[in-house]
């Protein structure tokens, strides 16, 4: 693995993380096709997963295809995973103004009996999307300087 792409490998990480683990786990029993959900809160959860989907798709022809500026094509990256990884940790904040749950009895046991599953994964996913966020952003930034030395002839 070239070092230089570290950043870019733990962003992948992080997208993957919100855009394909969901469809894995909310297309079965314990949300989309649950009989006790209503079929309003199924149609909410498919739209919502299709969009993560879509958005993960974006952000990873961003990071991957190449792009004519990659120092935009990484912040729209960055951006596009901390609005869906952001915007599911503040609803984490909030649900109680809503009654809100992180889980149902009948839906994905938490990890180890202890923490709910998405809260565990999407609290990794958005410390690695930061993580790798931040080691993009600094390789960028370091050969745009050696490329602006090679220029000057420095």
């Amino acid at each position: 693995m070239a070092k230089n792409n570290v950043g870019r490998i733990l962003m992948t990480i992080a997208t993957c993380m919100y855009g394909f683990i969901p469809p894995l786990v909310d297309f079965g029993p314990t949300h989309a096709t649950n009989p006790l959900w209503i079929g309003h809160a199924r149609f909410h959860v498919v739209w919502q997963v299709l969009t993560m989907a879509y958005i993960a798709l974006i952000s990873l022809y961003l990071l991957w295809v190449e792009p004519k500026n990659r120092q935009f094509s990484t912040k729209m990256s960055g951006l596009l995973g901390l609005s869906v990884l952001g915007a599911f940790e503040i609803n984490v904040l909030v649900r109680s103004l809503y009654n809100g749950t992180l889980a149902d009895p009948n839906g994905v046991p938490p990890i180890m009996g202890i923490i709910d599953a998405n809260l565990f994964v999407f609290t990794i996913a958005l410390v690695v999307l930061i993580a790798g966020w931040f080691i993009e952003s600094a390789n960028l930034k370091k050969a745009i300087k050696q490329d602006q030395q090679v220029l000057a002839g420095i």
